[in-house]
């Protein structure tokens, strides 16, 4: 799981400018539709600029935690270098499970959000 985390995550760190511009730009569409609510509008417009922003900070975050070396033990180090690195290792998968929940929930969320807006635009 590591390796694949770790190659997907050195990808996503080679193109990091578009997840950097998805959350920016969804944070400041998120924010101009806020400061132009009226109390009559709908709140659904501004779940898609969230939804942008959420899944480019799932990005960032992937890329950013995955895009170094994985540690591997050596058998040739001492002891301690080897119980050091398995601790990495422990820590590396502890990551790799906590971004595989923040993936599943933002895809939970995404699915809730899309039938709101699809509710919100007429469609059954």
């Amino acid at each position: 799981m590591l390796e694949l985390y770790g190659r997907m995550g050195r990808a996503l760190y080679g193109i990091r400018v578009l997840p950097w511009f998805g959350t920016v730009a969804g944070a400041g569409f998120f924010v101009a539709a806020i400061v132009n609510a009226n109390k009559g509008s709908q709140e659904t417009r501004m779940l898609l600029p969230l939804l942008t922003c959420l899944w480019s900070l799932c990005m960032l975050v992937f890329a950013y935690g995955f895009s170094g070396e994985i540690p591997v033990v050596d058998s040739a180090e001492s002891w301690w270098r080897r119980l050091h690195t398995r601790i990495k290792r422990a820590l590396w998968h502890l990551m790799a499970l906590t971004i595989t929940g923040l993936g599943l929930a933002t895809v939970l969320f995404s699915l809730r959000a899309l039938t709101v807006i699809r509710g919100d635009l007429g469609g059954q």
